[in-house]
């Protein structure tokens, strides 16, 4: 059975952006005249998929909540303003959106990255006009919703704006345990891109239903391919 809706991660699986994310970790660290913290320790938060406040939080456990949340808005200003320019698209990122598109499948970008970056970031990579939902951090304050791997993004927005497509039809694309488990937890299929930022032994173990090494690969399993498995 084809997929009609395919939901995608952003950092990771649709674009690299580690040297970004590194860059504006490191100047807001300096920015409060705080020693950096080591490059493995978060390179090893960047493979969890942690939402930002978690990370901050972890690196700063004294802090008080009201504090991480300032620092939340430096990262984000200095991320916009200054390692944007960072962010490379994955190869064929754009041509898959297109190619999906011209299918007739329904794409949705759902990141635990904040709402105003995730559309920013999409608008100047020419991919926005392709997506019928994006879903970052703070895109929908009022319902407060739970971040991935929590499955309530799909049962409060995902499925109630697409009525149409049943579960069996939803595939979750992404690099992450966070990723692979929230699809577990909405009851869809899995794509797990093994490019991304995802430690390979934790999401093997999750048993995603697809596995692919290019984002190329991906527009076979509209055609209804029962695995696709990358070695």
């Amino acid at each position: 059975m084809p997929y009609s809706l395919f939901l995608f991660d952003y950092d990771g699986t649709l674009c690299d952006t580690r040297r970004a994310i590194t860059y504006s970790f490191e100047r807001t660290f300096d920015h409060y005249q705080v020693p950096r913290p080591a490059p493995e320790v978060l390179q090893t938060m960047i493979n969890r998929g942690l939402v930002l406040g978690d990370m901050l939080q972890e690196l700063l456990p004294e802090r008080p909540t009201a504090e991480v949340a300032e620092w939340v808005i430096t990262y984000r200003s200095i991320y916009v303003h200054e390692a944007e320019a960072l962010v490379m698209p994955f190869p064929g990122a754009l041509a898959l959106f297109r190619q999906l598109a011209a299918q007739g499948t329904l794409i949705a970008v759902l990141s635990n990255k904040g709402a105003a970056v995730l559309e920013a970031s999409l608008t100047q990579l020419g991919l926005r006009p392709f997506v019928a939902l994006v879903i970052g951090d703070g895109s929908l304050p009022e319902k407060q919703l739970a971040k991935k791997p929590d499955p309530m993004v799909f049962h409060a927005v995902v499925q109630p704006r697409f009525p149409q497509v049943p579960a069996h039809r939803i595939l979750m694309v992404g690099d992450t345990p966070a990723d692979l488990e929230f699809a577990r937890n909405s009851g869809i299929d899995s794509c797990w891109v093994s490019f991304g930022f995802g430690d390979d032994d934790q999401c093997r173990a999750l048993r995603p239903t697809h596995t692919v090494s290019r984002l190329l690969d991906i527009p076979a399993l509209r055609a209804g391919v029962a695995q696709l498995v990358a070695q």
